[in-house]
């Protein structure tokens, strides 16, 4: 039978469309893998970016950490214990060398510490420093489970920190 009477294409056409939707897949599916490779790689370089940034991060806080332990080391104002440390801070102000009691402080706290004293008056200083002595003579206060902290524990709360170099220093009062 003649393939024109059945209504199918000429034998040649038939030939030509298989060789188009050869091409068509093969077109495709470099596509999807040019897309798949594409988005790996995209992937892969958001990662070493990811990375990279980490990294820089690490290096900029381990760089401020080794700062802090350096300036720590030199810091050598305050006591062998957070006792000795408290001492010193009371004997300072109740000299009025609020630059000094300001030292016993860890370096973020010294200027608020020194501002406090700004206008204070010598009853206020004195209704602030009775306490603290007395705290001090009963000796109440506890260290941390590592001990390189203490807190007194009073009407007011004092914490000390032990700086790498042995020198306890103030927190905040």
């Amino acid at each position: 039978m003649d393939e024109e009477k059945m209504g199918l294409p000429p034998e040649g056409h038939f030939r030509g469309g298989r060789k188009k939707v050869f091409w068509i897949v093969i077109g495709a599916f470099l596509a999807l893998f040019v897309l798949v490779v594409g988005l790996v790689a995209w992937r892969a370089f958001d990662t070493w970016r990811g990375r990279e940034s980490v990294e820089l991060l690490y290096e900029g806080l381990k760089r401020g950490q080794e700062e802090l332990y350096q300036r720590q080391m030199a810091d050598t104002y305050g006591g062998r214990t957070p006792q000795e440390t408290l001492r010193m801070y009371i004997e300072a102000v109740e000299a009025g060398d609020y630059e000094l009691a300001s030292r016993y402080f860890i370096e973020e706290n010294r200027e608020k510490e020194l501002r406090s004293f700004d206008n204070a008056i010598e009853e206020d200083i004195k209704n602030y420093l009775g306490p603290l002595k007395i705290i001090l003579e009963r000796e109440e206060g506890e260290y941390s489970l590592d001990e390189k902290y203490f807190s007194f524990n009073g009407s007011i709360l004092i914490s000390l920190v032990l700086y790498p170099n042995g020198i306890w220093k103030i927190v905040e009062i």
